[in-house]
């Protein structure tokens, strides 16, 4: 099915017209993909109000220069959140280091801190425009979540909890100034997408996410390697770590960069433990095809990526719709019904 185009009224009846025809468990799908017995996962953890208390940065300021101690990470694939740029940064207290856990998330020590900064380069004032920061802070082994929205002076950024609405003003890479609502997410969203369980827990910096070839100390080299060699990563063996796709690098196969933008943009809410747990699609990457739903709800999956308003997803973290994801995402749905699959 093509993907609706400019109008989201036909697109509404749409939905509503399959959820009302589908089996109960896809239209918990459409209908309750948000658990609404879930209650959002209060902070243990005491927030400062003021960023720069954290000492992540060497001055407050465009730069985003990283305190030293405070080490810049990157991943293999990210999350889409209306064309923001992001910096990721890990503060581990002196002496401690994390330790490899399979292909999933490290084992962090006691005060971990885990931030990622929210901003843009291109903007029509010509300027880095730097929306937010969102820490997670681990404290007696359970994390907790808070964002912070920098001034306009672009010198501090201050503790938000109501959550807020920023404007932006996109060069595209047509050179198109494209207006953006950016939306800060409200502390008690960040349960919405880093729920586990009745936990919450970092989404990106998993294991195999991490496991990728930086430009670090002059050279390129493994990122796990690198982060053992400063210390932060207790020494181990990476050959069982398995290789995360870059879902924009095109020389990737169609099906292992879908599934990887599915994992890094749905997954957090659609696997066992997320908040649509109870709806029929697992898109976790490691979850076999079979396992995921996927084909039962790709009709589903295009209406919902490609309408915004009251039924877009993912529910959180975007205002407009990511066009090159909804294509590769579209490719792959397409492909599903190859007979040489």
């Amino acid at each position: 099915m093509p993907a609706p185009k400019t109008d989201p009224v036909p697109a509404m009846k749409l939905i509503k017209r399959l959820s009302r025809s589908m089996l109960p468990v896809a239209a918990g799908l459409f209908l309750t993909a948000c658990n609404p017995s879930q209650k959002p996962i209060e902070n243990t953890a005491t927030f400062k109000a003021r960023l720069s208390e954290y000492r992540l940065f060497k001055s407050m300021g465009t730069s985003l220069v990283p305190q030293t101690g405070v080490q810049a990470i990157e991943i293999a694939s990210p999350l889409f959140t209306d064309y923001a740029e992001k910096q990721r940064l890990l503060k581990l207290p002196e002496g401690t280091q994390m330790s490899l856990n399979g292909n999933g998330l490290p084992t962090f020590p006691d005060g971990a801190i885990i931030a990622k900064t929210f901003y843009y380069s291109n903007t029509k004032a010509g300027k880095r425009q730097i929306i937010e920061t969102r820490l997670l802070i681990l404290e007696r082994k359970k994390w907790s979540a808070a964002t912070y929205r920098w001034n306009a002076e672009q010198t501090e950024a201050y503790l938000l909890k109501d959550g807020a609405v920023v404007p932006v003003y996109l060069v595209d890479r047509a050179g198109s100034i494209r207006p953006i609502e950016y939306k800060i997410p409200a502390q008690n969203d960040c349960s919405s997408c880093h729920r586990s369980g009745d936990e919450l827990m970092p989404i990106g910096p998993k294991a195999r996410n991490l496991n990728i070839t930086v430009h670090a100390g002059g050279k390129s080299r493994n990122q796990l390697t690198y982060l053992m060699d400063r210390g932060l990563l207790a020494k181990s063996a990476t050959g069982t770590i398995s290789f995360f796709p870059d879902y924009q690098d095109t020389s990737i196969p169609v099906p292992l960069r879908a599934r990887a933008y599915l994992e890094m943009n749905c997954a957090h809410c659609h696997q066992p433990g997320g908040i649509a747990a109870g709806t029929s699609l697992n898109l976790s990457y490691p979850v076999p095809y079979k396992e995921t739903g996927i084909g039962f709800n790709k009709q589903n999956i295009m209406i919902r990526m490609s309408t915004m308003g009251e039924y877009h997803m993912p529910k959180i973290g975007t205002t407009i719709n990511d066009d090159e994801g909804i294509r590769l995402v579209k490719e792959y749905i397409n492909s599903l019904d190859s007979p040489n699959r």
